[in-house]
């Protein structure tokens, strides 16, 4: 697996080798041209449950800071915290019911099974990482595509490249 570019904002204050400093605060600039409106994402959906809104709310509050979240990722928030709050019904359930119950087979044979809770909490755990995992490939996806252009521009700005562009226009 490729290894995921970091925003340009955290290459500049870990003084990344790779790129000058006029690089990257162009590339900055970028990230933040591309990010989009963050003016609804203070607001959890009405779709989550009360402890939904309350993951959602601390997850915005953790994650805007850092000035990094657009409208455009308030669906993963919502799924995210919506992970977080369907596993800690799991988890309740767990907790009150155990991890295993009676079952009886075919034949009459008494046996202990898995709590389907488990499984339930396995499946939204799965998700939750996959969600989790997407927040902070959001704003790596956008350093990946400013980074991109940036250097895209860059390899247009070389003297051969406008020659040959200028021999294609005439």
């Amino acid at each position: 697996m490729a290894k995921q570019k970091t925003p340009a904002y955290l290459r500049l204050e870990n003084k990344n080798k790779h790129h000058n400093n006029d690089d990257l605060k162009a590339m900055i600039e970028k990230e933040k041209e591309m990010k989009g409106d963050s003016d609804l994402i203070s607001e959890a959906p009405d779709t989550l449950s009360e402890l939904g809104k309350q993951y959602y709310n601390f997850l915005v509050s953790q994650l805007v800071e850092r000035d990094i979240l657009s409208n455009l990722d308030i669906p993963i928030l919502e799924q995210t915290a919506d992970c977080l709050d369907k596993m800690q019904i799991a988890d309740e359930k767990l907790n009150k019911e155990g991890l295993f119950q009676d079952a009886q087979d075919s034949r009459g044979n008494k046996f202990l099974k898995e709590h389907p809770a488990v499984a339930t909490k396995q499946k939204y755990l799965n998700q939750f990482r996959y969600c989790a995992g997407q927040l902070g490939l959001s704003p790596s996806s956008r350093a990946q595509i400013a980074q991109n252009a940036f250097e895209s521009k860059k390899e247009e700005e070389k003297p051969l490249n406008k020659l040959l562009d200028k021999k294609k226009n005439k």
